[in-house]
């Protein structure tokens, strides 16, 4: 669990890179709240009000997006960030000096692991909490990383691509070769972050193999503070369960204790 307690904080962008797609990132300079955040944190983000015009500034309590972070290095917090509603539309108007709101860091993280032949599986937009994973675990663990998306605009360096068109790497989803590549990599350790379905049978097939997995879930976020149970999902076991907060409790959760088929 997260014991750093959340702050709201306005930020300048510091800069902002364009990327394939509807995909881009915002970059922010702080490095005291850098030293704060764990791989699998978010924070909740908004374009500044001064920023918005009148008609957005009437919803701008419902504008700020739940946003993992991609990246942090030294005070170089970045967030990679995908054009899909007037949230993250507003994000994406915005260019160097430009104002952020931010709430956070929010949430558990990944457990940082020595020592492990790990697996990495993404789809979409769950890339960005791995890439930050990656860069803190790859100096002490063996680590091979596939990725999927609807097409080649969806896809981001990794080591084996999939794509549903068939526009980039190989054609299909990215749960088509898990099996396989976990027997051949001699796995021993699963992270995933993506779709709903590619979670559920990411986790089918670990449990099938009996490997670890740790997975972070996406999930409707109203406060993304832990106030409103909005994002709450079933924890447990069939006999024991409760609702935890995907903000709060999470969004980092043992796959097995997921209750895939209630969601």
């Amino acid at each position: 669990m997260n014991n750093t307690h959340p702050q709201r904080l306005e930020r300048a962008v510091y800069s902002r890179e364009e990327l394939c797609g509807d995909y881009f990132i915002l970059w922010i300079w702080d490095e005291a709240l850098s030293k704060q955040i764990k791989p699998g944190q978010f924070f909740e983000i908004r374009a500044h009000a001064s920023l918005t015009d009148a008609e957005d500034s009437r919803c701008l309590p419902k504008l700020f997006k739940p946003i993992s972070v991609y990246d942090n290095s030294g005070g170089r917090i970045g967030f990679f960030i995908k054009k899909v509603g007037p949230g993250t539309i507003a994000l994406s108007k915005l260019k160097a000096g430009d104002m952020l709101e931010l709430i956070g860091p929010l949430g558990n993280g990944f457990p940082l692991i020595t020592q492990r032949r790990i697996l990495l599986v993404s789809g979409g937009i769950g890339y960005p909490p791995l890439w930050y994973l990656q860069k803190e675990l790859i100096n002490h663990n063996l680590i091979f990383w596939v990725h999927g998306g609807a097409g080649q605009g969806d896809v981001f360096p990794c080591d084996e691509v999939w794509t549903v068109d068939g526009s980039l790497g190989k054609k299909g989803l990215v749960t088509q070769s898990l099996k396989s590549l976990i027997t051949e990599k001699k796995i021993d350790l699963v992270f995933s972050c993506g779709p709903m379905p590619m979670l559920k049978q990411t986790a089918a097939i670990t449990s099938e193999l009996g490997i670890e997995h740790y997975t972070s879930l996406e999930a409707y976020m109203a406060c993304g503070i832990g106030v409103c149970h909005g994002c709450a999902v079933p924890i447990g076991s069939e006999n024991a369960w409760d609702y935890l907060r995907v903000c709060k409790e999470g969004p980092v959760f043992k796959a097995e204790e997921v209750l895939w088929n209630m969601l």
